[in-house]
C-alpha cells in the first residue's frame, strides 16, 4: 500500500481513468473526466499534503489496482478518534483477490500506529460482497439511517 502524494498523484489518476473507463466502457470521454474530476478536488483540497485524509494505492505486481479514501475522525472523549474509509474501490479485474482485504488491513494497522479506537465505514446494504469481506474482516454491522444534504 502506498499513500498517494504528489509523485503517486499520475499513477492514482491512472487508475481513476481505469475506474470511469470500466464503468463507462461506451463513453469515450470518462477517463479525462475522471482525471479532471481529481484535479478539481485537489483545488478544493490537497489530500497529497494533508494529515488527517488520505488515498491509499493498492497495487498488484506494480500495477494500480485499487484505492481507499481514509479519513480521520477525532473525537472528544476517551475513544480519540477512528479512521473512516470513506471510498474502497478495486478494478473488477482484481476482485476477489484478497486486494480490498490487503488495504483494509492497511488501514487496522494505521488506526493503531495513530492509537485510534477503530475503522469505521459504510457501505450500501445490496453490496452483498462487500458486506461479506467487511464481516470476515471483523467489523460488526448496525442498523443506522445515512443523511446526506448536497450544496
Amino acid at each position: 500500500m502506498t499513500r498517494v502524494g504528489a509523485d503517486e498523484l499520475p499513477v492514482f489518476i491512472s487508475l481513476l481513468r481505469a475506474i470511469e473507463s470500466d464503468a463507462h466502457p461506451r463513453d469515450k470521454r470518462a477517463a479525462e473526466r475522471a482525471a479532471r474530476g481529481v484535479y478539481q478536488s485537489l483545488q478544493g483540497f490537497d489530500f497529497t499534503q494533508s494529515d488527517a485524509c488520505w488515498m491509499l494505492l493498492a497495487r498488484v505486481a506494480g500495477m494500480p489496482v485499487g484505492y481507499a479514501s481514509v479519513v480521520r475522525i477525532p473525537k472528544a472523549d476517551v475513544r480519540i478518534g477512528f479512521l473512516f474509509v470513506d471510498e474502497l474501490f478495486v478494478l473488477e479485474n482484481f476482485r476477489r483477490a484478497g486486494v480490498a482485504s490487503a488495504l483494509i488491513e492497511h488501514v487496522e494497522q494505521q488506526a493503531r500506529e495513530l492509537k485510534l479506537a477503530g475503522v469505521r465505514l459504510l457501505v450500501r446494504v445490496e453490496n452483498d460482497a462487500a458486506r461479506e469481506l467487511y464481516r470476515r474482516a471483523g467489523f460488526s454491522e448496525y442498523e443506522t439511517i445515512f443523511c446526506e444534504k448536497r450544496i
